[in-house]
Order: C-alpha cells, then structure tokens, then sequence
C-alpha cells in the first residue's frame, strides 16, 4: 500500500504527519495503472516516497477525471480531498 498525506506546499518533506492528515492509499495495480495512462510519472516507483504540490494534485486529479475510469477511484478520492483541503500530498510507502 502506499498512502499518501495531506501536506502544506509551505511545509517541509520531513513534516511528522497526524492521523487526521492521512488522505487515504493506492495499491500497487492501481499506481502501474495509473503510470501506464501518465497520471504519475514514470520515474517515481511505489516503495519510495515522494511529494506533489497542491497545483501538481489539482493537474493530477484533471487527468483522472478526464480518464472516467472506475481503476482509479481510490486515488481520486485522495487527490479530491487534497483539492478542497488546498494542500499538496506526500506518498510514503508502506
């Protein structure tokens, strides 16, 4: 599983996050899928941990919408949660 945080764009990567700061997870098909039609980019890898801003989250959430595909309701959710929290994500693997 990699799950992914709600993160400020003005805080640091090494931000110790709260519960209530856990946006939800992606498992490892959903993330390939979601390499495989360009949503995440090709040089990140699910057991390493990475960051979008909040501008690259609303690009990425653009993507999935406009893919009108049911593989990647999990990671719409985190990203639509991300949106209305005006925050950026950090993905941590598991």
């Amino acid at each position: 599983m990699l799950d992914f945080f709600l993160i400020r764009d003005e805080e640091p990567s090494s931000y110790s996050f709260a519960q209530d700061e856990y946006a939800g997870g992606i498992r490892m098909l959903e993330f390939e899928q979601a390499q495989y039609t360009h949503i995440i980019e090709n040089h990140l890898e699910f057991y390493k941990d990475f960051r979008w801003s909040s501008a690259q989250v609303k690009h990425k959430l653009q993507l999935v919408q406009a893919t009108k595909s049911e593989q990647f309701a999990a990671l719409q959710r985190i990203l639509q949660r991300a949106v209305e929290m005006n925050c950026g994500v950090m993905a941590v693997a598991d």
